[in-house]
């Protein structure tokens, strides 16, 4: 990341006390995030990392806890679930860069 992104410069835009999709700043925060070229990476992160996030939106999205149990329904639990979200996250990363590189 190269810090310029809307989460580092306004990260009030992306934690909050409610994240109803009506109040304007989880709608401002979440509309800042699909603008973001990091997205992809960062919802990646975000479903790697439980702990670290538990709470406030990670590339638009504010329910992580209900896609982590289906990728788990899906892969199960263990190394197919990490590997699937290791693959994941460099390919979005490799997207990135190739966009960047046009």
């Amino acid at each position: 990341m190269a810090g310029s992104e809307p989460c580092h410069t306004r990260p009030d835009r992306f934690s909050h006390s409610s994240y109803r999709l009506g109040r304007p700043e989880v709608h401002e925060g979440r509309r800042a995030c699909h603008l973001c070229p990091f997205a992809a990476e960062c919802l990646v992160w975000a479903l790697a990392n439980p702990t670290l996030v538990p709470d406030g939106i990670w590339a638009a999205t504010r329910q992580r806890t209900a896609i982590r149990h289906k990728l788990a329904a899906r892969l199960g639990t263990g190394d197919r679930y990490e590997h699937a979200l290791r693959t994941a996250y460099a390919e979005a990363a490799a997207t990135r860069k190739q966009a960047a590189g046009r």
